[in-house]
């Protein structure tokens, strides 16, 4: 897309729609992937409170997420007698959870992740992002407890402001 946070932020009507994509890499091997969009929200007050612009999977679908770990028999069947195969197709799209995202650009600059794996009973945790180029890169909590720490990386696919 070619696009950063800061730039979708600027050029997003209230209710735009932006594709995303999350990748996760962990140091026991396992990947995750997610897409999908997010819907900007303006920055606005509510009562007393300042709620920042944001982009979030709230009003919308949750993302589709993908592991590495879960893996899809892509194989024909064996015959008859044998041992049968390994599975060999990793991210399933048949055993796919949901994830909710809110990505934030809070004062000075800060950009936040938050999280929120719905299939897991909705546990949320925030990732401290920084920019390389369009991307957003930072280290956060693994999804699952088999690591201590992941890598995100988050990129988006392109936007399109609502009709007038």
């Amino acid at each position: 897309m070619g696009k950063n946070l800061t730039e979708i932020i600027d050029a997003a009507a209230n209710g735009a729609s932006v594709g995303v994509v999350v990748v996760t890499n962990q140091d026991n091997g396992i990947a995750s992937y997610a897409k999908g969009s997010l819907i900007y929200h303006a920055a606005a007050f509510t009562g007393p409170f300042f709620l920042p612009a944001r982009l979030s999977t709230t009003g919308g679908k949750p993302l589709e997420y993908f592991f590495s770990d879960r893996l899809l028999d892509i194989d024909p069947p064996s015959p008859p007698g044998s041992l049968g195969h390994d599975l060999r197709q990793p991210f399933s799209a048949n055993k796919t959870d949901t994830l909710g995202l809110s990505l934030s650009l809070l004062g000075f600059g800060q950009r936040t992740a938050k999280f929120t794996l719905h299939s897991w009973g909705n546990a949320t945790f925030n990732v401290a992002l920084e920019p390389q180029g369009n991307l957003l890169v930072g280290v956060g909590p693994p999804v699952g407890n088999q690591t201590n720490h992941a890598v995100y990386v988050v990129s988006f696919t392109g936007f399109s402001n609502p009709p007038r």
